[in-house]
């Protein structure tokens, strides 16, 4: 017959597996969510002012400032700095979902 030990180690790695496959499903779900809100974001561009506690002040081409909140899921591409000329991608409460750098 077969031993315990044996059906206990397949039943266990059958367990592993699912649970495995069911947070890589639950992380393309997460994906997608990521990719429809970066898709209806609102495009930024503009001079960065000022970096204040998280909060990127950019002052667009017509002299508006606009306050960005920048989290840990902000995509943030590249070293910016006070005067760097920059694109923000943001979504309708101005949380910045991504930032980058511009030539």
């Amino acid at each position: 017959m077969y031993s315990l030990i044996k059906i206990v180690s397949v039943l266990s790695c059958g367990v592993l597996l699912c649970l495995g496959l069911s947070q890589e499903a639950y992380a393309g779900q997460a994906d997608e969510e990521g990719a429809s809100r970066l898709a209806q974001a609102k495009v930024i561009k503009g001079d960065l002012v000022r970096i204040d506690y998280g909060d990127y002040l950019i002052k667009e081409k017509d002299g508006q400032e606009v306050r960005l909140h920048i989290s840990n899921k902000t995509q943030i591409m590249g070293q910016l700095k006070k005067g760097d000329r920059v694109e923000a991608k943001v979504d309708d409460k101005n949380n910045a979902l991504t930032i980058r750098s511009l030539p």
